[in-house]
């Protein structure tokens, strides 16, 4: 059987452990080996700090530094971040705060 490979972005520790705990003994079944890791907050030079989502384009260098990571396969990638407390620095909040119904909201 060949796996497929999906790589989640996390924003924080609980959404980590949900991906880790529930998702991937679900997507395995399937054929489908779940990774995930936390958003990349900062970094010095002796440690990385992951955790808590605080802009949009933090993430978005995060999530496209691990695609340039990968060197293996072809994996998917997605994440998982809180609609609530998006940051309102993300392409089209504005605009997403006019809509109403929550499950229209969240596939804009």
């Amino acid at each position: 059987m060949k796996y497929i490979r999906l790589n989640i972005t996390a924003e924080g520790q609980t959404e980590r452990e949900f991906t880790k705990n529930t998702l991937s003994h679900y997507f395995n079944t399937f054929g489908v080996i779940v990774e995930s890791r936390c958003v990349m907050t900062s970094k010095n030079r002796h440690k990385t700090y992951r955790g808590g989502l605080l802009d949009y384009q933090k993430a978005k260098k995060d999530i496209r530094n691990w695609i340039a990571e990968e060197k293996s396969g072809e994996p998917y990638f997605s994440t998982m971040f809180d609609l609530y407390a998006l940051p309102t620095d993300f392409p089209h909040f504005e605009e997403s705060l006019k809509i109403n119904d929550i499950y229209e909201r969240i596939i804009f």
